[in-house]
């Protein structure tokens, strides 16, 4: 996988958009696809946009939703509030399994949501 700065931000749209459209069966919102649209083009950008998310990739992006759906605290909503909420939650669990593994020298296998880092190619 690639980092999420480096994904085309139409095909990241298109992933995103069908992510939504599976959290919208999820949690039982009945939204139209012109709303999904617009929501998964605005948040497509923020994910390339959003340094912090840069170096994530989109298959951690999709567990933070199935988690944040799940196990979330709040009430999900289809907002881009809830979804920074998601992925900013996973993104501290995804650090935290990354400082297990090289400052604490845990095996990648037994740390749960390690993804060795994407070597980056320029």
């Amino acid at each position: 996988m690639k980092p999420l700065k480096q994904e085309n931000l139409q095909e990241l749209t298109d992933k995103v958009y069908d992510l939504l459209t599976k959290t919208k069966i999820e949690i039982g919102h009945n939204t139209d696809g012109k709303t999904l649209a617009q929501l998964s083009k605005l948040f497509a950008e923020d994910l390339m946009k959003e340094k912090r998310f840069g170096n994530m990739t989109f298959n951690q992006i999709q567990d933070a939703f199935r988690l944040g759906v799940r196990f979330g605290k709040d009430e999900p909503f289809l907002n881009i509030r809830t979804f920074y909420k998601w992925v900013y939650a996973h993104k501290k669990v995804v650090d935290d399994a990354y400082y297990e593994v090289k400052t604490l020298g845990k095996a990648p296998k037994t740390v749960p949501y390690y993804q060795e880092p994407v070597k980056l190619l320029l």
